[in-house]
């Protein structure tokens, strides 16, 4: 018996951490070796979060699995390889997985966002019982979470967006006004992919990410009495 049969599960796109290969806007400034810690500082603390709310974690990778730290597969009811040479097709293709695996919904997240949290989560669980597609924006004009159930899902919301540019949420929703699909926003979060935006994180961060706070704290970047 498929153990998330009909249940909603949470998708993490994450990147194996290798030094050089991940966060390297961030790693410009803090160097590869501590922006690949600083990475895998964050996903430790979503894989907690998501575990914290129940939901089954899918862990979608854009390499070779072995690379993977053996606490995050432990963590993983599965773990896929990610699919599609755009990031529009790869989403599609995550959520197209998760519904073949017998998922009832999926909320699909990156992994550099110290803000998604239980309570974010869990409020996209309830939202796509009402709406037919859910996003968190991201400050910079993109999404950082989208969810929708496998009887509302639709594809044309990856197809036509100009991915990385500062009109992905915008674009996104006026697809799916013109398609009749509803919609709900959850809270903004910031996804931390330059000095600014950890500069900005360090100014508020957030409770649910004692791990990434912590690393931040022995960096000096965040004061001990956070």
């Amino acid at each position: 018996m498929n153990p998330w049969l009909h249940q909603t599960v949470v998708c993490i796109f994450v990147r194996c951490p290798v030094p050089g290969r991940v966060k390297t806007r961030l790693a410009r400034d803090l160097g590869d070796e501590a922006a690949c810690d600083l990475y895998r500082a964050m996903v430790a603390d979503l894989i907690a979060n998501v575990l914290a709310c129940g939901m089954p974690l899918f862990l979608c990778h854009d390499g070779d699995s072995a690379d993977l730290p053996p606490e995050w597969v432990a963590a993983a009811a599965t773990v896929i390889r990610q699919e599609g040479d755009t990031l529009g097709e790869r989403m599609r293709a995550a959520f197209e997985n998760a519904f073949a695996a017998g998922a009832g919904g999926v909320i699909l997240t990156g992994s550099d966002i110290p803000g998604i949290d239980a309570a974010l989560l869990r409020s996209a669980r309830q939202s796509i019982e009402r709406h037919a597609v859910v996003f968190a924006p991201a400050l910079d004009g993109g999404y950082c979470l989208v969810a929708s159930r496998k009887d509302s899902f639709k594809t044309i919301i990856f197809r036509d967006i100009p991915w990385s540019t500062p009109h992905v949420l915008e674009m996104t929703l006026t697809t799916c006004s013109v398609h009749g699909l509803p919609y709900a926003l959850l809270e903004p979060c910031r996804d931390i992919d330059t000095l600014d935006d950890l500069s900005a994180y360090c100014r508020n961060p957030s409770a649910s990410a004692p791990v990434t706070n912590a690393w931040l704290t022995t960096k000096g970047l965040l004061p001990s009495h956070h």
